[in-house]
């Protein structure tokens, strides 16, 4: 089975993943001038922002975040409203699935497809993916020139079902075993747990903007040292830290000395789509 299928499409060609297709056979693709690729399915519209990662070192863009557009008769949804509904629907497994090869067809579709792809997936994906699945996702990798050490697989933790932990780290030994990254994302929030962070052992982990938010209410002193010992007790644990949520100036100043490794927030770049902005710019 090919991995790739083209689409004729008005502006030209598209090539969407056989698996996409088998999952969503009344799906419609089209590309567009202003958000790149889009398609129909479940009534809705979708497409891919991406949102910088930056070095926090170097200050220079390495990587992308892919984020979920989603909207019904031009009314904007939340993803995670869209997400509950393909969970109440029966289909969050295939949902998720589509959403991760829309991200990849507009990230291959960038002016910079070398750097990073930050994909988030849902625990039940990782789980329940067979290795036909995989190796399809790796082979349309490959076709681009790309390999599984350039996808990082973001896992919100919010997201992890209870009781499901030592399941969901043999699936992500599996997926590292292939040369994928994982990162854990909003840790910090709610119901973050340390045990389970250890027994998952993600090479990145996500603070969450909340965490910053909270943090840099804080006089500045203890503001830095709390931030300090946080990113500290990640690296003791060997993930590499991603600080989010950089929304000021002070807040910059804050997650720089804070020895953090990655940076993201509205502050540094805004989420945008790649067609229409290549991400040139670096951090001031």
């Amino acid at each position: 089975m090919p991995p790739l299928v083209a689409i004729k499409h008005h502006d030209g060609i598209i090539s969407v993943p056989q698996g996409t297709l088998n999952d969503w056979p009344m799906a419609q693709f089209a590309s567009t001038k202003d958000r790149g690729i889009v398609v129909k399915a479940l009534g809705l519209e979708l497409t891919s922002a991406f949102l910088a990662v930056f070095d926090a070192s170097t200050h220079q863009i390495i990587g992308e975040e892919a984020l979920l557009r989603a909207s019904i008769r031009r009314k904007a949804l939340s993803a995670a409203d869209v997400f509950k509904s393909a969970q109440g629907g029966g289909c969050l497994v295939e949902f998720d699935r589509l959403c991760r090869s829309l991200h990849l067809m507009n990230h291959l579709a960038g002016s910079n497809k070398r750097r990073t792809l930050f994909l988030n997936v849902y625990p039940e994906l990782l789980m329940s993916s067979g290795t036909q699945h995989i190796e399809a996702f790796e082979r349309i990798l490959q076709d681009q020139g790309l390999s599984p050490a350039d996808i990082v697989l973001e896992i919100f933790e919010s997201t992890i079902p209870a009781g499901q932990t030592a399941h969901l780290a043999q699936a992500i030994k599996n997926y590292r075993a292939r040369g994928y990254r994982i990162a854990v994302d909003d840790y910090g929030f709610l119901n973050s747990n340390l045990s389970r962070l250890l027994t998952l052992s993600p090479e990145i982990v996500k603070l969450d903007r909340v965490v910053m938010s909270t943090i840099s209410k804080e006089p500045a002193a203890q503001a830095q040292q709390l931030l300090c010992q946080f990113v500290e007790r990640l690296h003791d644990i060997g993930s590499k830290v991603v600080i989010e949520g950089i929304n000021s100036t002070e807040q910059l100043t804050l997650a720089q000395e804070s020895g953090a490794d990655m940076l993201q927030g509205y502050f540094l770049s805004e989420p945008r789509y790649l067609n229409k902005d290549s991400f040139v710019h670096v951090l001031p």
